[in-house]
Protein backbone atom coordinates (compact mmCIF):
# COMPACT_ATOMS: atom_id res chain seq x y z
CA UNK A 1 0.00 0.00 0.00
CA UNK A 2 1.35 3.66 -1.06
CA UNK A 3 2.26 5.74 1.80
CA UNK A 4 2.15 9.30 1.13
CA UNK A 5 4.32 10.54 4.57
CA UNK A 6 3.51 14.36 6.20
CA UNK A 7 4.72 15.44 9.01
CA UNK A 8 3.57 18.52 10.93
CA UNK A 9 4.23 18.42 14.47
CA UNK A 10 7.79 16.06 14.83
CA UNK A 11 7.08 12.71 13.12
CA UNK A 12 5.74 11.06 10.43
CA UNK A 13 1.89 11.39 9.92
CA UNK A 14 0.35 8.69 7.44
CA UNK A 15 -2.60 9.86 5.40
CA UNK A 16 -3.62 6.26 4.64
CA UNK A 17 -3.92 3.59 7.19
CA UNK A 18 -1.60 0.46 7.60
CA UNK A 19 -2.43 -2.63 9.13
CA UNK A 20 -0.27 -4.02 12.53
CA UNK A 21 0.32 -0.59 13.44
CA UNK A 22 -1.49 1.09 16.05
CA UNK A 23 -0.99 2.69 19.58
CA UNK A 24 -0.77 0.80 22.87
CA UNK A 25 -3.55 2.24 24.61
CA UNK A 26 -3.69 0.66 28.47
CA UNK A 27 -5.04 1.59 31.70
CA UNK A 28 -2.11 2.65 34.28
CA UNK A 29 -3.09 3.04 37.61
CA UNK A 30 0.96 2.50 38.51
CA UNK A 31 1.08 6.15 37.54
CA UNK A 32 -1.23 7.78 40.03
CA UNK A 33 1.75 8.39 42.71
CA UNK A 34 3.93 9.68 40.29
CA UNK A 35 0.99 12.19 39.14
CA UNK A 36 0.40 13.12 42.60
CA UNK A 37 4.73 14.41 43.14
CA UNK A 38 3.61 17.29 40.26
CA UNK A 39 3.32 20.62 40.46
CA UNK A 40 3.20 23.68 38.23
CA UNK A 41 6.36 25.64 37.90
CA UNK A 42 4.81 29.18 37.15
CA UNK A 43 1.75 28.62 40.04
CA UNK A 44 -1.07 27.83 37.45
CA UNK A 45 -4.12 26.41 38.79
CA UNK A 46 -4.65 22.82 37.92
CA UNK A 47 -7.97 20.68 37.57
CA UNK A 48 -7.78 19.91 41.50
CA UNK A 49 -7.34 23.27 42.51
CA UNK A 50 -5.30 26.31 43.25
CA UNK A 51 -2.05 25.48 44.98
CA UNK A 52 -2.73 21.78 43.93
CA UNK A 53 -1.02 18.73 42.56
CA UNK A 54 -2.06 17.72 39.10
CA UNK A 55 -3.74 14.97 40.76
CA UNK A 56 -4.64 14.07 44.03
CA UNK A 57 -3.09 11.31 45.70
CA UNK A 58 -5.20 7.76 46.38
CA UNK A 59 -6.86 8.10 49.32
CA UNK A 60 -6.73 11.85 49.82
CA UNK A 61 -9.02 12.93 46.83
CA UNK A 62 -12.23 12.93 49.38
CA UNK A 63 -14.75 12.81 46.88
CA UNK A 64 -12.92 14.56 44.36
CA UNK A 65 -13.16 12.33 41.54
CA UNK A 66 -15.92 10.26 40.30
CA UNK A 67 -17.34 6.66 38.79
CA UNK A 68 -14.94 4.58 39.62
CA UNK A 69 -12.48 7.17 40.93
CA UNK A 70 -9.58 8.56 38.90
CA UNK A 71 -8.67 6.46 35.94
CA UNK A 72 -5.25 7.32 34.51
CA UNK A 73 -4.89 5.70 30.62
CA UNK A 74 -1.42 5.93 28.58
CA UNK A 75 -1.16 6.25 25.02
CA UNK A 76 2.15 5.13 23.83
CA UNK A 77 3.73 3.80 20.27
CA UNK A 78 2.29 5.09 16.78
CA UNK A 79 -0.99 6.45 15.97
CA UNK A 80 -2.93 5.35 13.84
CA UNK A 81 -6.79 4.83 12.04
CA UNK A 82 -8.96 3.29 14.58
CA UNK A 83 -7.43 4.33 18.01
CA UNK A 84 -9.24 7.32 18.69
CA UNK A 85 -12.17 4.68 19.06
CA UNK A 86 -10.48 2.36 20.78
CA UNK A 87 -9.58 5.23 23.46
CA UNK A 88 -12.98 6.39 23.52
CA UNK A 89 -14.26 2.70 23.97
CA UNK A 90 -11.97 2.07 27.01
CA UNK A 91 -13.39 5.49 28.63
CA UNK A 92 -17.11 4.43 28.04
CA UNK A 93 -19.77 6.65 27.06
CA UNK A 94 -19.93 10.01 28.96
CA UNK A 95 -22.95 8.87 30.57
CA UNK A 96 -21.02 6.43 32.77
CA UNK A 97 -17.74 7.76 32.62
CA UNK A 98 -15.18 8.14 35.61
CA UNK A 99 -12.64 11.21 36.46
CA UNK A 100 -9.65 10.19 34.16
CA UNK A 101 -6.51 11.43 32.65
CA UNK A 102 -3.87 10.32 29.56
CA UNK A 103 -0.54 10.54 29.76
CA UNK A 104 0.75 10.24 26.33
CA UNK A 105 4.28 8.50 24.67
CA UNK A 106 4.35 9.05 21.13
CA UNK A 107 6.03 9.52 18.05
CA UNK A 108 3.29 10.18 15.96
CA UNK A 109 1.53 8.24 13.11
CA UNK A 110 -1.38 9.35 11.37
CA UNK A 111 -2.23 13.01 11.55
CA UNK A 112 -6.16 12.71 11.09
CA UNK A 113 -6.40 10.31 13.90
CA UNK A 114 -4.54 12.33 16.26
CA UNK A 115 -7.29 15.43 15.83
CA UNK A 116 -9.68 12.61 16.18
CA UNK A 117 -8.15 11.69 19.80
CA UNK A 118 -7.69 15.24 20.48
CA UNK A 119 -11.40 16.46 19.83
CA UNK A 120 -12.91 13.02 21.79
CA UNK A 121 -10.38 13.95 24.96
CA UNK A 122 -12.06 17.46 24.49
CA UNK A 123 -15.43 16.41 24.73
CA UNK A 124 -14.66 15.48 28.25
CA UNK A 125 -14.00 19.07 29.58
CA UNK A 126 -17.40 20.29 28.21
CA UNK A 127 -20.17 20.79 30.63
CA UNK A 128 -21.54 22.76 33.33
CA UNK A 129 -20.05 20.16 36.17
CA UNK A 130 -16.73 18.85 36.93
CA UNK A 131 -15.67 17.42 33.82
CA UNK A 132 -14.51 14.39 33.42
CA UNK A 133 -10.92 14.95 31.91
CA UNK A 134 -8.44 16.15 34.63
CA UNK A 135 -5.46 16.27 32.34
CA UNK A 136 -3.19 15.02 29.25
CA UNK A 137 0.29 15.30 30.14
CA UNK A 138 4.14 14.54 28.85
CA UNK A 139 6.16 12.74 31.25
CA UNK A 140 9.61 13.45 32.12
CA UNK A 141 11.32 10.54 29.50
CA UNK A 142 8.65 10.40 27.41
CA UNK A 143 7.62 11.82 23.95
CA UNK A 144 4.48 13.46 22.46
CA UNK A 145 5.57 14.24 18.14
CA UNK A 146 3.66 14.81 15.17
CA UNK A 147 -0.19 13.37 15.54
CA UNK A 148 0.61 13.14 19.32
CA UNK A 149 0.82 16.28 19.82
CA UNK A 150 -2.04 17.43 17.50
CA UNK A 151 -4.42 15.27 19.85
CA UNK A 152 -2.37 16.93 23.17
CA UNK A 153 -2.71 20.44 21.90
CA UNK A 154 -6.57 20.30 21.43
CA UNK A 155 -7.61 18.42 24.35
CA UNK A 156 -8.57 21.47 25.57
CA UNK A 157 -11.84 24.50 25.39
CA UNK A 158 -10.79 27.80 25.40
CA UNK A 159 -11.86 28.08 29.15
CA UNK A 160 -8.69 26.35 30.23
CA UNK A 161 -6.22 28.83 28.24
CA UNK A 162 -4.37 30.08 31.53
CA UNK A 163 -5.53 26.93 33.71
CA UNK A 164 -4.82 24.86 30.94
CA UNK A 165 -5.00 20.91 31.64
CA UNK A 166 -2.29 20.51 28.96
CA UNK A 167 1.09 19.37 31.33
CA UNK A 168 4.39 18.64 29.85
CA UNK A 169 6.57 17.60 33.08
CA UNK A 170 10.06 19.02 33.10
CA UNK A 171 12.12 17.04 31.12
CA UNK A 172 9.09 15.94 28.81
CA UNK A 173 9.67 15.91 25.06
CA UNK A 174 6.97 17.73 23.04
CA UNK A 175 7.60 18.71 19.18
CA UNK A 176 6.22 20.56 16.34
CA UNK A 177 7.03 21.59 13.23
CA UNK A 178 5.65 21.98 9.52
CA UNK A 179 4.56 19.55 6.84
CA UNK A 180 7.38 18.11 4.32
CA UNK A 181 7.45 16.18 1.13
CA UNK A 182 9.70 13.26 1.20
CA UNK A 183 12.15 13.41 -1.76
CA UNK A 184 10.83 10.02 -2.89
CA UNK A 185 7.41 12.21 -3.51
CA UNK A 186 8.33 15.40 -4.78
CA UNK A 187 8.14 14.20 -8.51
CA UNK A 188 4.49 12.98 -8.18
CA UNK A 189 1.97 15.97 -9.17
CA UNK A 190 -1.28 13.85 -7.72
CA UNK A 191 0.47 13.04 -4.43
CA UNK A 192 2.03 16.83 -4.01
CA UNK A 193 -1.57 17.87 -4.40
CA UNK A 194 -2.69 15.81 -1.67
CA UNK A 195 -0.20 16.68 0.60
CA UNK A 196 -0.62 20.30 -0.26
CA UNK A 197 -4.75 19.07 0.60
CA UNK A 198 -3.65 17.87 4.25
CA UNK A 199 -1.25 20.75 4.87
CA UNK A 200 -4.33 23.29 4.65
CA UNK A 201 -6.32 21.09 6.51
CA UNK A 202 -3.25 21.09 9.10
CA UNK A 203 -3.13 24.84 9.42
CA UNK A 204 -7.05 24.98 10.01
CA UNK A 205 -7.27 22.93 13.05
CA UNK A 206 -4.05 25.19 14.22
CA UNK A 207 -6.21 28.14 13.07
CA UNK A 208 -8.64 27.08 15.11
CA UNK A 209 -6.32 26.75 18.23
CA UNK A 210 -5.30 30.06 17.97
CA UNK A 211 -8.85 31.52 17.72
CA UNK A 212 -10.11 29.65 20.52
CA UNK A 213 -7.24 31.16 22.60
CA UNK A 214 -5.75 28.03 23.80
CA UNK A 215 -2.99 28.46 21.92
CA UNK A 216 -0.79 31.81 20.88
CA UNK A 217 0.23 32.64 17.28
CA UNK A 218 3.86 32.14 18.17
CA UNK A 219 2.92 28.09 18.00
CA UNK A 220 2.41 28.61 14.46
CA UNK A 221 5.04 31.35 13.62
CA UNK A 222 7.59 28.66 15.25
CA UNK A 223 6.38 25.90 13.39
CA UNK A 224 6.05 27.34 9.84
CA UNK A 225 10.25 27.37 10.28
CA UNK A 226 10.58 23.73 10.92
CA UNK A 227 10.31 22.20 7.58
CA UNK A 228 12.15 19.21 7.67
CA UNK A 229 12.04 15.54 9.06
CA UNK A 230 14.49 16.02 11.52
CA UNK A 231 13.91 20.05 12.23
CA UNK A 232 11.62 20.48 15.20
CA UNK A 233 10.22 22.92 17.54
CA UNK A 234 11.13 20.89 20.54
CA UNK A 235 9.36 22.39 23.91
CA UNK A 236 10.29 19.99 27.79
CA UNK A 237 8.92 21.83 29.86
CA UNK A 238 9.99 24.82 30.30
CA UNK A 239 9.52 28.94 29.99
CA UNK A 240 8.61 28.51 25.94
CA UNK A 241 6.46 25.69 26.89
CA UNK A 242 4.01 27.79 29.17
CA UNK A 243 4.09 30.50 27.02
CA UNK A 244 2.67 28.50 24.33
CA UNK A 245 -0.09 27.91 26.89
CA UNK A 246 1.14 24.65 28.20
CA UNK A 247 1.82 23.85 31.70
CA UNK A 248 4.77 22.91 33.01
CA UNK A 249 5.11 20.74 36.09
CA UNK A 250 7.88 19.35 37.95
CA UNK A 251 8.37 16.99 40.54
CA UNK A 252 10.15 17.38 44.12
CA UNK A 253 12.58 18.34 41.92
CA UNK A 254 11.93 21.64 40.78
CA UNK A 255 8.21 21.97 42.79
CA UNK A 256 9.36 22.05 46.41
CA UNK A 257 8.33 25.25 48.45
CA UNK A 258 11.57 27.31 48.63
CA UNK A 259 12.92 28.57 52.16
CA UNK A 260 12.39 32.46 52.48
CA UNK A 261 15.75 32.35 54.24
CA UNK A 262 18.25 34.01 51.86
CA UNK A 263 16.50 35.27 48.84
CA UNK A 264 16.28 38.58 48.26
CA UNK A 265 14.03 41.42 46.28
CA UNK A 266 16.10 40.96 43.07
CA UNK A 267 14.95 37.23 43.32
CA UNK A 268 11.43 38.04 43.67
CA UNK A 269 11.44 40.75 41.02
CA UNK A 270 12.95 38.86 38.78
CA UNK A 271 11.04 35.64 39.51
CA UNK A 272 7.73 38.32 38.92
CA UNK A 273 9.18 38.82 35.58
CA UNK A 274 9.40 35.54 34.00
CA UNK A 275 6.10 35.10 35.72
CA UNK A 276 4.52 37.97 33.49
CA UNK A 277 6.34 37.23 30.56
CA UNK A 278 5.86 33.76 30.65
CA UNK A 279 1.76 34.74 29.90
CA UNK A 280 2.38 35.24 26.11
CA UNK A 281 -1.20 34.91 25.50
CA UNK A 282 -1.81 38.49 26.29
CA UNK A 283 1.83 40.04 26.22
CA UNK A 284 1.98 42.19 23.12
CA UNK A 285 5.26 44.27 22.26
CA UNK A 286 3.79 47.51 24.41
CA UNK A 287 3.53 45.21 27.41
CA UNK A 288 7.07 43.93 26.95
CA UNK A 289 8.48 47.09 26.19
CA UNK A 290 6.67 49.20 29.08
CA UNK A 291 6.02 45.90 32.16
CA UNK A 292 9.43 46.25 33.48
CA UNK A 293 9.48 50.17 34.05
CA UNK A 294 6.57 49.83 36.24
CA UNK A 295 7.88 48.26 38.83
CA UNK A 296 10.18 49.67 41.22
CA UNK A 297 11.50 49.74 44.82
CA UNK A 298 13.16 51.99 47.25
CA UNK A 299 15.12 49.03 48.51
CA UNK A 300 17.99 47.92 47.17
CA UNK A 301 18.11 44.88 45.27
CA UNK A 302 20.37 42.82 47.39
CA UNK A 303 17.52 43.25 50.34
CA UNK A 304 16.25 40.51 52.29
CA UNK A 305 12.81 39.14 51.68
CA UNK A 306 12.94 38.71 55.42
CA UNK A 307 13.75 42.30 55.92
CA UNK A 308 11.19 43.79 53.38
CA UNK A 309 7.68 42.25 55.04
CA UNK A 310 9.53 43.59 58.42
CA UNK A 311 9.70 46.88 56.88
CA UNK A 312 6.68 46.83 55.11
CA UNK A 313 4.87 45.13 58.21
CA UNK A 314 2.30 42.47 56.93
CA UNK A 315 2.59 39.09 55.68
CA UNK A 316 1.28 39.67 51.92
CA UNK A 317 3.44 42.40 49.98
CA UNK A 318 2.41 44.10 46.83
CA UNK A 319 4.46 46.16 43.89
CA UNK A 320 3.20 47.28 40.68
CA UNK A 321 3.42 43.65 38.63
CA UNK A 322 4.48 41.76 41.64
CA UNK A 323 3.23 40.66 44.66
CA UNK A 324 5.51 38.07 47.28
CA UNK A 325 4.01 36.47 50.48
CA UNK A 326 5.14 35.07 54.02
CA UNK A 327 3.59 31.26 53.86
CA UNK A 328 3.53 28.43 56.33
CA UNK A 329 6.97 26.87 57.35
CA UNK A 330 8.72 30.18 56.25
CA UNK A 331 8.79 29.43 52.68
CA UNK A 332 7.59 32.18 49.75
CA UNK A 333 4.29 32.96 47.86
CA UNK A 334 4.45 34.40 44.81
CA UNK A 335 2.79 35.93 41.62
CA UNK A 336 3.14 37.86 38.67
CA UNK A 337 0.54 40.35 39.50
CA UNK A 338 0.12 43.33 41.92
CA UNK A 339 -0.90 46.48 43.07
CA UNK A 340 -0.90 49.04 45.72
CA UNK A 341 -3.43 51.02 44.78
CA UNK A 342 -2.03 54.50 44.03
CA UNK A 343 -2.17 56.49 40.34
CA UNK A 344 1.34 56.30 39.95
CA UNK A 345 3.55 53.36 38.87
CA UNK A 346 7.13 52.42 40.45
CA UNK A 347 6.21 53.30 43.73
CA UNK A 348 7.56 50.25 45.61
CA UNK A 349 6.40 47.85 48.24
CA UNK A 350 3.28 48.27 49.80
CA UNK A 351 0.76 45.81 52.64
CA UNK A 352 -1.22 43.97 50.17
CA UNK A 353 -4.93 45.83 49.73
CA UNK A 354 -7.34 44.17 52.14
CA UNK A 355 -11.14 44.38 52.56
CA UNK A 356 -13.73 42.50 54.83
CA UNK A 357 -13.27 39.28 52.88
CA UNK A 358 -9.36 39.06 53.10
CA UNK A 359 -6.54 40.42 50.66
CA UNK A 360 -8.04 41.83 47.49
CA UNK A 361 -8.37 39.28 44.80
CA UNK A 362 -6.51 37.05 46.63
CA UNK A 363 -8.36 33.56 46.06
CA UNK A 364 -6.23 32.33 48.73
CA UNK A 365 -2.83 32.00 49.57
CA UNK A 366 -0.02 32.55 46.47
CA UNK A 367 1.34 30.44 44.37
CA UNK A 368 4.40 28.70 45.66
CA UNK A 369 7.32 30.13 44.52
CA UNK A 370 9.20 26.60 43.12
CA UNK A 371 13.05 25.78 42.37
CA UNK A 372 12.49 25.65 39.13
CA UNK A 373 11.13 29.39 38.52
CA UNK A 374 13.90 30.26 40.82
CA UNK A 375 16.00 28.67 38.42
CA UNK A 376 15.12 30.41 35.00
CA UNK A 377 16.60 34.02 37.10
CA UNK A 378 20.00 31.98 38.43
CA UNK A 379 20.51 30.88 34.58
CA UNK A 380 19.95 27.30 35.60
CA UNK A 381 16.89 27.10 33.60
CA UNK A 382 15.34 23.46 33.67
CA UNK A 383 18.42 22.33 36.01
CA UNK A 384 21.29 22.94 33.60
CA UNK A 385 23.56 25.44 33.36
CA UNK A 386 22.94 28.39 31.01
CA UNK A 387 26.07 28.93 28.67
CA UNK A 388 23.96 30.26 25.42
CA UNK A 389 20.65 32.33 25.40
CA UNK A 390 18.32 34.66 23.64
CA UNK A 391 16.83 38.01 24.89
CA UNK A 392 13.52 38.34 25.56
CA UNK A 393 11.38 38.07 22.32
CA UNK A 394 9.02 40.89 22.15
CA UNK A 395 7.70 40.17 18.97
CA UNK A 396 6.07 37.12 20.03
CA UNK A 397 7.59 34.74 17.90
CA UNK A 398 10.11 32.96 20.30
CA UNK A 399 11.77 31.80 17.33
CA UNK A 400 15.00 29.20 18.44
CA UNK A 401 16.87 29.83 14.99
CA UNK A 402 20.53 29.61 15.39
CA UNK A 403 21.17 31.27 11.97
CA UNK A 404 18.00 33.39 11.58
CA UNK A 405 19.51 35.28 9.00
CA UNK A 406 19.70 31.85 6.94
CA UNK A 407 15.54 31.77 6.32
CA UNK A 408 13.74 33.26 3.95
CA UNK A 409 13.21 36.90 5.75
CA UNK A 410 13.21 40.23 3.21
CA UNK A 411 12.64 43.86 4.53
CA UNK A 412 11.79 44.46 8.26
CA UNK A 413 10.81 41.25 9.04
CA UNK A 414 13.75 39.27 10.17
CA UNK A 415 13.65 37.68 13.62
CA UNK A 416 16.39 39.23 15.03
CA UNK A 417 16.81 36.45 17.55
CA UNK A 418 20.86 36.06 17.72
CA UNK A 419 22.79 34.29 20.31
CA UNK A 420 24.32 35.32 23.27
CA UNK A 421 26.46 34.33 25.68
CA UNK A 422 25.83 34.09 29.13
CA UNK A 423 29.20 35.44 31.16
CA UNK A 424 29.56 33.29 33.96
CA UNK A 425 32.95 35.38 35.25
CA UNK A 426 33.48 36.76 38.34
CA UNK A 427 31.24 34.88 40.96
CA UNK A 428 31.90 35.32 44.22
CA UNK A 429 30.15 34.08 47.47
CA UNK A 430 27.66 36.45 48.94
CA UNK A 431 28.20 35.40 52.84
CA UNK A 432 30.09 33.14 54.36
CA UNK A 433 28.99 29.43 53.30
CA UNK A 434 29.70 25.53 53.84
CA UNK A 435 30.86 24.21 50.77
CA UNK A 436 29.26 20.82 50.22
CA UNK A 437 30.19 17.36 48.29
CA UNK A 438 26.39 17.26 46.74
CA UNK A 439 23.15 19.32 46.95
CA UNK A 440 22.20 18.93 50.98
CA UNK A 441 25.60 16.68 51.62
CA UNK A 442 28.19 16.77 53.95
CA UNK A 443 30.58 19.67 54.14
CA UNK A 444 33.74 19.83 52.70
CA UNK A 445 34.92 23.37 53.16
CA UNK A 446 34.16 26.20 54.80
CA UNK A 447 34.66 29.46 52.09
CA UNK A 448 33.97 33.35 53.74
CA UNK A 449 31.82 35.69 51.97
CA UNK A 450 33.85 37.45 48.73
CA UNK A 451 35.79 34.35 47.96
CA UNK A 452 35.65 34.13 44.08
CA UNK A 453 34.47 30.75 42.49
CA UNK A 454 34.27 29.43 39.23
CA UNK A 455 30.78 27.99 38.37
CA UNK A 456 30.84 24.88 36.67
CA UNK A 457 27.32 23.61 36.50
CA UNK A 458 24.43 23.67 37.97
CA UNK A 459 21.31 21.22 39.55
CA UNK A 460 17.85 21.43 40.80
CA UNK A 461 16.70 20.01 44.59
CA UNK A 462 14.17 18.69 46.16
CA UNK A 463 15.03 20.69 49.27
CA UNK A 464 14.05 24.38 50.40
CA UNK A 465 16.63 26.09 48.53
CA UNK A 466 15.61 24.63 45.12
CA UNK A 467 18.62 25.77 42.93
CA UNK A 468 22.42 24.48 43.49
CA UNK A 469 25.61 25.77 41.67
CA UNK A 470 28.79 23.45 41.59
CA UNK A 471 31.88 25.88 42.49
CA UNK A 472 35.35 25.74 42.22
CA UNK A 473 38.14 27.65 43.98
CA UNK A 474 41.54 26.66 45.16
CA UNK A 475 41.36 23.48 43.99
CA UNK A 476 38.46 22.37 46.04
CA UNK A 477 34.96 21.57 43.97
CA UNK A 478 32.00 20.77 45.40
CA UNK A 479 28.10 22.54 45.91
CA UNK A 480 26.18 25.51 47.00
CA UNK A 481 22.80 26.85 47.17
CA UNK A 482 22.81 29.47 44.30
CA UNK A 483 21.05 31.80 46.30
CA UNK A 484 24.47 33.01 47.98
CA UNK A 485 26.40 32.90 45.03
CA UNK A 486 26.80 36.57 43.28
CA UNK A 487 26.96 36.47 39.63
CA UNK A 488 27.87 39.87 38.27
CA UNK A 489 26.13 38.93 34.79
CA UNK A 490 22.89 38.20 36.43
CA UNK A 491 23.04 41.20 38.92
CA UNK A 492 19.52 42.88 37.33
CA UNK A 493 16.46 41.46 38.14
CA UNK A 494 15.53 42.95 34.27
CA UNK A 495 17.60 40.61 32.07
CA UNK A 496 14.93 38.47 30.72
CA UNK A 497 17.15 35.30 28.91
CA UNK A 498 16.05 32.23 26.97
CA UNK A 499 18.28 29.63 26.88
CA UNK A 500 19.46 28.00 23.79
CA UNK A 501 16.89 24.83 23.43
CA UNK A 502 14.79 26.14 26.34
CA UNK A 503 11.80 24.69 25.65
Amino acid sequence: MKRLCLTWLMAVCSVTGSAGLAADITLRDDLRPRLAQLWPIYGEWTNVGRNEPVVRPAGADGGHYYGKGLQIYHVSGTIDQGDAQRLADLIGPEETVSSFAVTFDSPGGNFLEGVKIGELLRLFRAGNGDPALNGVIVLNGDECMSACAVAFALAALPRDSGNSVRYVELGGRLGFHMPFVPVDQQARQTEIAAAMDLTYQIMSEYIQLIGNGIAPSALVQNALHYRRPDDFLLLQGGLVTRFMDFVPVAGPKGTTPLALSGLTQRDALNMCQYLTYSQGRSMIDWAYEFWPVEIGSSFPDDTPLTTLFERVGDLRLANDGCSIEWQEGDTLGIAGAGDCGRDSTGGGWCAAPRDEFGYVGSGGALPRATGALLADSLGCHGGKLTRRYYTWDASNRFLEEEQPAEYRWSGDTNPDAPLHRLDWSGARLASNLNIRTAPGGDPVARWTEGTPVQVLGCTLAADGQGVWYQVAAGGVTGWASARYIDVPALSGWDFMIRPLGGG
